[in-house]
């Protein structure tokens, strides 16, 4: 049995729960005990972050290294390109996401209470992601997933950032719109069968996290 460790708000959490429902796996998900980064939850998982996992007596971090874990150890169905370039192209979107992408969505999270608001800063960052997602656009081809006709790895962190990215829009007025390429990639994405039940779950989360910080939504 795996033991997922994560908080129902982390994006990278849902990413891997979008593995876990379309590799048809069963886990156990618990919070980190005291907190991610807590004492108690280091002696578990020494990163202290979230996600995490427990397997067959091992612990991993990370959710790209427990995404390719999971799909190295439980191959039906493949998540990546049996084709070098395209396996290779597979893993520089999912990065570009991870470390281009995702982080700039997160950095508007302090902006969420109407009291911390700061224009300059979210007209700075929006500008910043805009550039983001134009880039993305033109990396990516969806067809109409990432790496053609079925889900993958560099599918699964992007319904969790598309549904922040609509957060954004309505809690904060955030100016950014997504490439049209984009925007039909994100639908195909949230009517998957193993991505739709997550993606509503998620925005939920999100609502009910912009509601404790004061958020008019």
């Amino acid at each position: 049995m795996i033991t997922l460790y994560n908080v129902p708000v982390s994006s990278y959490g849902s990413k891997v729960i979008i593995l876990l429902r379309h590799k048809g796996l069963e886990w156990t998900e618990l919070p980190p005990p005291e907190g991610y980064g807590s004492p108690a939850y280091k002696k578990i998982i020494p990163a202290g972050t979230v996600p995490a996992i427990q397997h067959e007596g091992i612990s991993l971090a990370d959710s790209e290294a427990i995404s390719e874990y999971l799909n190295e150890l439980y191959p039906d169905p493949p998540m990546l390109p049996s084709a070098l370039v395209a396996r290779a192209q597979a893993r520089e979107i999912s990065r570009f996401h991870d470390t281009r992408l995702e982080p700039v969505l997160r950095s508007f999270f302090g902006q969420v209470a109407p009291d911390q608001r700061n224009p300059e800063f979210i007209a700075a960052q929006a500008t910043l992601l805009q550039d983001r997602l134009d880039q993305l656009a033109v990396i990516a081809h969806p067809a109409p997933f990432m790496s053609g006709d079925t889900l993958g790895l560099a599918d699964c962190g992007f319904p969790a950032s598309f549904a922040i990215l609509e957060l954004l829009q309505t809690v904060i007025g955030l100016n950014v719109t997504l490439p049209a390429r984009l925007a039909a990639y994100s639908k195909s994405l949230n009517a998957h069968s193993s991505v739709s039940d997550e993606v509503t779950r998620y925005r939920a989360a999100l609502i009910d996290w912009a509601r404790s910080k004061g958020a008019d939504i």
